[in-house]
């Protein structure tokens, strides 16, 4: 079957990269991708197919929602005939009912039906709307699909998204729920990180068992409940300068196991030992997070310069920015030990920023 991965604008491919690295080859061959999406500003999307049970999809954290795919559609024209098409597509689809079958497997639903919600996206200059779209789709669920459907605006059973990317339909049903989304975050921040950026970010530090971790800068703490999720360490040490974070931080890690030290504290001054970290993942304030855009230089150098000090050689560092080369300079002024590695292009809160990595010489 073709299932669907939704994340963050940048993320398909390191998405990929998890689903390709932990998807279980247990009945035949394994993940397969097929292709990568993106919704401008909104979403990538990951089509990967795979003979499996669709249930490990949920268990992958850089991406945000699990879809399988009822029906796809090809060469979708622009004009008025493209509804027709698309409606053509979804009703006479021979995977739909395969997919109603998995659905109901990975969800627990026993129902022969229900009630049914159409989220319809475009990408494109097609000459209809996108209402058209939801309303063929839900035209073709109603009169074609396997049961009795009840079209409904919220809360429905089962969530169809139907996104038109130019001339390509992609139908697909709905897996997750709210959770799979969340990450286990209970406690939020304003501008607070997603946790699916998060688990990149912490996939791109190459996670060991004996890591001593460090987010100098851990606001909820959402690196460090991704940390504590993407498998055994020996430490994780985490703070923020406010006391408001460490309340949230304190909340999101309750639940985790290991040693954890959390506390408030200038991460322009840690009270770590010189030498002691092995990996760092840290969200840099972006500009519209301070008073005074002016302060992000002398903070940025000050912080990398502290980074310098407590990591190991050949330690790691990634450091997600909404101004790189104010990173980069910062670097070059205060923590020239630090080698610079591959960027990540990703859209945060609506802003372009990067997800840069670096190796301590």
């Amino acid at each position: 079957m073709l299932y669907a991965l939704q994340t963050l604008p940048g993320l398909g491919d390191l998405a990929w990269h998890e689903a390709e690295t932990h998807l279980p080859a247990s009945d035949g061959p394994g993940a397969k991708l097929v292709g990568l999406k993106a919704i401008p500003g909104r979403n990538d999307i990951v089509l990967v197919a795979y003979r499996g049970s669709p249930k490990p999809f949920l268990g992958l954290r850089t991406s945000e929602d699990a879809f399988i795919v009822a029906a796809r559609g090809f060469r979708v024209a622009s004009d008025d005939r493209g509804p027709r098409q698309i409606y053509a597509a979804v009703r006479n689809s021979e995977d739909v009912a395969r997919a109603i079958d998995l659905w109901r497997r990975t969800t627990g639903s026993r129902q022969q039906g229900g009630s049914f919600r159409v989220i319809a996206r475009t990408v494109g200059k097609q000459k209809f709307l996108r209402r058209d779209v939801g309303r063929a789709v839900a035209d073709a669920v109603r009169e074609g699909w396997p049961g009795r459907w009840n079209l409904v605006e919220d809360d429905a059973d089962l969530e169809v998204w139907a996104t038109l990317v130019d001339s390509e339909l992609i139908c697909a049903l709905r897996l997750s729920d709210a959770s799979m989304r969340q990450g286990g975050k209970v406690r939020h921040l304003p501008a607070s990180l997603r946790p699916a950026l998060a688990a990149a970010m912490i996939a791109l530090t190459d996670p060991s068992p004996d890591d001593v971790f460090l987010d100098p800068m851990a606001g909820a703490g959402t690196i460090l409940l991704e940390r504590a999720a993407a498998g055994r360490f020996a430490e994780l040490h985490g703070g923020d300068i406010s006391g408001d974070a460490l309340s949230a931080m304190q909340a999101n890690l309750r639940g985790a196991g290991g040693r954890i030290h959390l506390s408030r504290w200038d991460a322009r001054r840690l009270p770590l030992e010189s030498g002691t970290v092995d990996k760092v993942a840290v969200n840099l304030p972006f500009g519209k997070q301070v008073s005074d855009e002016s302060q992000l230089p002398d903070l940025y150098r000050s912080v990398l310069a502290e980074v310098v000090r407590v990591m190991r050689p050949g330690g790691r560092l990634v450091a997600l920015a909404g101004n790189p080369r104010m990173l980069e300079l910062a670097r070059a002024g205060t923590a020239r030990a630090l080698r610079p590695g591959p960027r990540h292009r990703v859209i945060v809160l609506g802003m372009p920023a990067a997800i840069c990595e670096y190796t301590r010489q």
